[in-house]
């Protein structure tokens, strides 16, 4: 190996530990802005404490820094001002000067005023922003700015305190910038409440007064505000009330004692474990809540948790919000972004050529668990070699699944759940790598909806919400056995039923002509709910677009005894009657079984069975492990993932869904197994009649 490749790994590898220690100074603020993102500009002041700053922008439009900046010095300021009540000490403007920071830099707050219990040290120190909390932040003066609400959801990966940070970043805003600011805390369990009810008293009591502008004897505390034990208001040794806004701290077991508070914030903890029970479910809870909040800049939501299940509230809300959408901005802090996921090597230099030499490897190598491309995967999204070094030791003791719910480097990872998958979380995440965003969405329309008009003329609307996702058109060239839609149809009309999957397959690159051993990929993808006979029409206006492509229907019927996939009516009946008496390049099996005298009959559609169900799921394994179909849909990787088995079945974890998997596992058996390889036709002209009829270049209704 060249020890130039090395000697750049190694390189590389110091800065992302320079980035990981995030080593910035809470004090003058120098750092931030590069680890942020967060624009940062320099303040001098020659006698202040601290006479080089880097504060938000913001902060200089402040009239007392206008006029210390003017001025020269504090001393100057102090002497050239013309003061109607006698001249303020030095120290006097200094702690104005620094409550003006305070209230512009919440990381200079942070330090200067909190103190939290360092867990590994078991003291309290100095609340510093780690890195994890550092991306937090900016996510939330990224919203403050935009004068935006700051509605957070946060998919944690082990402790990296992104509570923590989210807890105090409402008492800045209650201390900083609205007194009046109230929030609510709904923790999983009351000891959990408790813990995070004792966290805030400790801090407050910490407190230093002079930062509200109080006497320095002033012993502040967070104290009861009424009889109920779970409104809290920061007061006095007086008990005087020293804000007027108030933190609720109560459980989802008990959501009733946060109901109906007049309240500009709330947290929701590990909302993952929230207990569900007929009439207490999470997403009720929280609607009781939050009440009369509204979307005001001055609120903030932040709803966190552990991933615990794929199929819970805290999981729906997740993915909800992906792609921007959703009422959540998300916030996601990988494995390899938390500094404890680390294990020290006592050779570097051999360690990267053990990484780099394995970096192809499909199979495991000695006592690791993981192939060797597993381990160059995480280093090229980012990891430290000591946090590759920690996994490999880590992994010898758990499963993959376990990894993956434990210490996530992605939120699918994440949401990974325990049991035995169908398909290779590792290579379906490889899959997932080359998914992209279709190039086209819309619509396919003709002159008619029904009947043979609804074949005639078909042609493309864009529409940003339409249920057709293209990645290719299809291409006119004469090619013969080419393209495949598969419908899978949706059985059932409950809210919980499989939607109807189309899927095309473009089998050109499978040609021998090209002499490159090409592969299918997907084209096109529909996935949605609708009724049979719309279904049956969709599925023919794409095969009819696509060249008068072969169409495969599924089959379920009864004759199956196949309870996985008797989840509902199956409409396939109904929809053979539409298509067969439209469309004429239809998929047929031969069921020679069926006769008595042995010859062989056909008949319409693909029957998934206990019989067909488990080859062509094995097969697309097979598929998947080998690299033999391009996939550009999300939409079938998530579905892969989440695609278990149990006693001998296969079938969508609970609450997901399957019938992208099948749409693909049914095209891709059909076009290695049974369709003959596309080929060029000789055929040299084609009539618009061909097309509508289903005889164009010449295709026979087998």
């Amino acid at each position: 190996m060249q020890e130039d490749i090395i000697n750049s790994i190694l390189a590389e590898n110091d800065k992302r530990w320079e980035r990981l220690r995030a080593n910035y100074d809470p004090v003058t603020g120098e750092g931030i802005a590069e680890l942020t993102g967060l624009k940062r500009v320099k303040l001098c002041i020659p006698d202040f404490a601290i006479p080089v700053q880097w504060v938000p922008p913001e902060m200089m439009q402040n009239k007392l820094v206008k006029e210390i900046r003017k001025a020269k010095t504090i001393a100057n300021y102090i002497a050239t001002k013309k003061w109607k009540y006698g001249a303020p000490s030095e120290l006097e403007i200094e702690r104005r000067l620094r409550r003006v920071r305070h209230k512009y830099d919440m990381v200079a707050w942070a330090f200067f005023c909190i103190k939290i219990r360092h867990k590994k040290l078991k003291k309290r120190v100095r609340f510093v922003l780690n890195m994890p909390q550092l991306i937090a932040f900016a996510k939330c003066e990224q919203l403050r700015a935009q004068g935006a609400p700051i509605s957070l959801i946060i998919l944690k990966a082990r402790q990296w305190g992104g509570s923590t940070f989210c807890f105090f970043y409402q008492v800045w805003l209650m201390f900083k910038w609205n007194e009046f600011h109230s929030f609510a805390i709904a923790a999983h369990t009351s000891s959990a409440s408790q813990t995070i009810l004792t966290m805030l008293k400790r801090t407050i009591k910490d407190y230093p007064a002079w930062d509200l502008g109080l006497p320095d004897e002033t012993k502040l505390s967070l104290s009861p505000a009424d009889s109920t034990g779970h409104a809290f208001a920061i007061k006095d040794q007086n008990g005087k009330q020293i804000l007027e806004g108030f933190i609720y701290v109560g459980t989802a077991e008990k959501p009733d004692t946060l109901r109906s508070k007049d309240i500009n914030g709330a947290h929701y903890s590990e909302v993952g474990v929230w207990p569900d029970t007929p009439g207490k479910q999470s997403e009720d809870i929280i609607a009781d809540i939050e009440g009369g909040m509204t979307d005001d800049e001055d609120t903030m939501r932040v709803m966190e948790s552990t991933a615990k299940s794929s199929d819970d509230y805290f999981a729906k809300v997740w993915d909800s919000c992906n792609d921007g959408k959703g009422g959540y901005e998300q916030v996601f802090i990988p494995s390899r972004d938390i500094i404890y996921d680390v294990k020290p090597i006592d050779d570097k230099s051999e360690f990267v050529q053990w990484l780099y030499e394995h970096r192809n490897d499909e199979t495991p190598n000695g006592k690791w668990k993981d192939p060797g491309k597993y381990y160059w995967w995480l280093w090229e999204i980012g990891s430290t070699l000591e946090h590759i070094n920690w996994y490999r030791f880590r992994r010898l003791r758990l499963s993959f699944a376990k990894m993956c719910n434990e210490a996530p480097e992605t939120p699918e990872q994440a949401f990974f759940t325990a049991g035995n998958h169908v398909f290779d979380p590792f290579q379906v995440q490889e899959k997932a790598k080359k998914c992209r965003e279709p190039v086209f969405v819309g619509d396919l329309v003709a002159d008619g909806e029904k009947g043979q008009e609804a074949l005639q003329n078909i042609r493309f609307i864009p529409n940003s919400t339409g249920n057709l996702r293209i990645w290719e058109k299809p291409d006119d060239s004469p090619v013969s056995d080419r393209y495949v839609v598969i419908l899978d149809p949706r059985r059932g009309a409950s809210e919980g039923a499989d939607p109807a999957a189309i899927t095309v397959i473009d089998r050109l690159l499978m040609m021998e002509d090209f002499g490159l051993g090409g592969k299918p990929g997907v084209v096109a993808e529909m996935n949605y709910k609708a009724d049979p006979d719309l279904q049956a029409y969709d599925a023919m206006r794409l095969a009819a677009w696509y060249n008068n492509a072969k169409l495969i229907i599924e089959s379920n019927t009864m004759e199956s005894m196949d309870a996985e996939r008797n989840n509902g009516i199956d409409p396939f009946e109904y929809i053979m009657e539409i298509v067969a008496k439209i469309y004429k390049n239809i998929y047929m099996r031969s069921a020679p079984e069926e006769k008595a005298d042995g010859s062989v009959e056909f008949k319409y559609g693909f029957q998934t069975n206990r019989l067909t169900k488990p080859k062509i799921i094995n097969f697309m394994k097979e598929c998947l492990r080998d690299d033999l179909w391009d996939e550009p849909s999300r939409y079938c990787t998530d579905q892969m993932a989440s695609y278990m088995e149990d006693h001998g079945k296969t079938n969508a974890e609970h609450g997901k869904h399957d019938d992208v998997v099948m749409s693909r596992a049914i095209g891709l058996w059909v076009c290695y197994k049974e369709m003959p390889m596309p080929a060029w036709i000789k055929q040299a002209e084609v009539t618009a009649k061909d097309h509508i009829s289903g005889d164009r270049y010449g295709l026979a209704n087998i």
